[in-house]
């Protein structure tokens, strides 16, 4: 018995502990539900205790293993959020074999060639599968047709929207100017700049695809599924717009 009432209160624990180390939130939001698996782990205990006198063994041991499979998927929350990227969405999406969008690839590939040659910073994201809408409801909306000349008038220096970045939607450019968390990797090089941390960001969030055009290098890169490719050429450049640009 007393084995029994250690294990249901180590369970509950790690299950609070879990809570707590996962929720990028407030205290004050995940404090209902720490006190509901306290609350949980108390009755479960009440009930062990009078079990054999009511006969709710069933339910006692239901309660008792409540947090099982919240702790399971916790622990390999990563796991299933990469094989629902990789299987679910994609087949959904259909996009196995879709067909790149060569006339966006070509008016970003111009465009981030003219800025890179000259120093311009830019930050430009590809909308996919996952909705930015959070982000472009702060920007400042343009709702355009992609144009390599709009595009490289956004970012010069001296214009007002130059800060921050550009969404791109369905061959459109939703707005300027939005800006993403930055990312709170400890392993990136010091020289990463606002512009590549923010990157790294949005790619840890989302599926899209952001092209990052460094201001002090002129150096293009990429991120996309949390990782970034420095300083990539312009024939890379044209890889990444092959397996992640298609038509909807």
């Amino acid at each position: 018995m007393l084995n029994f009432i250690l294990g249901i209160t180590t369970t509950y624990l790690y299950a609070i502990f879990l809570l707590s180390l996962r929720a990028k939130i407030s205290h004050k939001a995940i404090r209902p539900a720490k006190l509901l698996l306290i609350a949980l782990m108390v009755g479960s205990l009440i009930l062990l205790i009078v079990e054999f006198q009511t006969g709710w063994a069933l339910f006692t041991q239901i309660i008792v293993f409540l947090p099982l499979p919240y702790m399971l998927f916790m622990i390999y929350i990563n796991e299933i959020k990469a094989i629902y990227k990789r299987i679910g969405v994609a087949r959904r999406r259909g996009y196995k074999h879709a067909k790149t969008d060569n006339d966006l690839a070509d008016k970003l590939l111009e465009a981030v060639e003219f800025l890179a040659t000259r120093k311009i910073g830019a930050l430009i994201t590809v909308e996919r599968n996952i909705n930015l809408s959070a982000f472009i409801s702060k920007a400042m909306m343009i709702n355009a047709p992609v144009s390599s000349e709009l595009l490289v008038s956004i970012f010069i220096p001296t214009t007002p929207l130059h800060d921050g970045a550009v969404i791109i939607r369905d061959n459109s450019i939703l707005c300027a100017k939005a800006y993403y968390p930055s990312t709170e990797r400890t392993d990136l090089p010091l020289h990463f700049g606002t512009r590549h941390r923010a990157a790294i960001g949005i790619s840890e969030q989302s599926d899209a695809l952001t092209i990052v055009v460094s201001e002090e290098t002129g150096y293009m890169s990429i991120t996309i599924n949390r990782q970034i490719d420095y300083n990539i050429s312009k024939e890379t450049l044209n890889l990444y717009f092959e397996k992640y640009l298609k038509i909807k």
